[in-house]
């Protein structure tokens, strides 16, 4: 089962897909396209003030918005924390 995190503005599209494996990550600003890593890639994640989420692939940084009352946001945060930590441990 896969959870997803969608913002969209009027320029750009962003989404967050936690699946089993690992994450696919899509900003959508100008001809970017969809990039996918395993848990284990992963070597941080955090939260911003202003809601967003972002995490670090090598020297690269993933960010998008999330809205702290939606339930559905929360629950895939909740995911990929628990399955980064799972596989930083094993």
């Amino acid at each position: 089962m896969a959870l997803k995190i969608t913002h969209r503005s009027l320029f750009t599209r962003h989404y967050l897909i936690v699946y089993p494996d690992g994450v696919k990550f899509y900003d959508g600003a100008g001809f970017s396209s969809a990039k996918r890593f395993p848990f284990n890639w992963i070597e941080c994640v955090l939260m911003s003030p202003d809601h967003k989420l972002s995490f670090q692939v090598g020297k690269e940084v993933f960010s998008i918005p999330t809205k702290p009352g939606n339930a559905r946001h929360q629950e895939v945060i909740d995911k990929l924390l628990q399955e980064v930590q799972r596989t930083a441990a094993g």
